[in-house]
């Protein structure tokens, strides 16, 4: 028996992966979380075999859930389910350690079988996936010759960049946008996977590059 669980904030998405899962007989899902905080609670407490899970959670990013899940837990199969489709973000869960990475578009037979290659300790990528990636290695060997384009940035991500540029710590931002602390970090892991940076120098550095606040 497979023994899953569901990390996703869209509680009707994971209420449709339940019911495309409950029906297949090697399946458990033990349970479901919508935030960060309670998908670590719940997964270091009773660690299942396979974990779906999403990027986008409110109160911390799917990326920094997957570092630490990967050092707690290191035999733990992690399936990233996303919409998210841009090479950063899966160069960054596969750098942290997923093993799998589907996108939330993914029919049920192409899921199970995705669940199933991954207790069976072998990596599964969909084909949207493994072709963003290859694009990536070609640029990459090509010495940069291919142009890529500038990272999606979501309006949010954008108002965050601006206000790391301008200096602002994670409280000042926090406070001046109405947000949570915890949702800023968040903000700030997305744009550090999306411009490939690994600090705030290096956002600076590719906000300038792609000129991204000039939009």
């Amino acid at each position: 028996m497979i023994r899953i669980f569901i990390a996703d904030d869209h509680v009707m998405f994971a209420e449709g992966v339940e019911s495309l899962l409950v029906g297949e007989p090697d399946f458990a899902l033990i349970g479901k979380a919508t935030t960060a905080a309670e998908t670590l609670r719940q997964v270091l407490s009773d660690p299942p075999d396979v974990l779906l899970l999403d990027i986008n959670l409110p109160d911390q990013s799917g990326l920094e859930v997957c570092k630490q899940l990967r050092t707690d837990l290191p035999d733990l199969k992690i399936l990233v389910l996303s919409m998210l489709s841009e090479e950063s973000y899966i160069s960054a869960m596969l750098g942290l350690g997923a093993q799998g990475y589907v996108l939330k578009n993914t029919g049920k037979a192409e899921l199970c079988h995705a669940i199933r290659t991954l207790s069976a300790g072998k990596t599964y990528f969909s084909k949207e996936v493994t072709d963003v990636v290859m694009r990536g290695l070609m640029h990459h060997r090509a010495g940069g010759a291919v142009a890529k384009e500038p990272p999606k940035i979501s309006r949010r991500e954008r108002e965050v960049l601006h206000l790391i540029m301008d200096e602002r710590t994670t409280p000042e931002i926090a406070s001046q946008l109405f947000l949570s602390e915890k949702t800023v970090e968040s903000h700030r892991a997305a744009l550090l996977a999306k411009l490939g940076a690994r600090n705030t120098a290096g956002l600076v550095k590719a906000a300038l590059q792609w000129k991204i606040l000039d939009e």
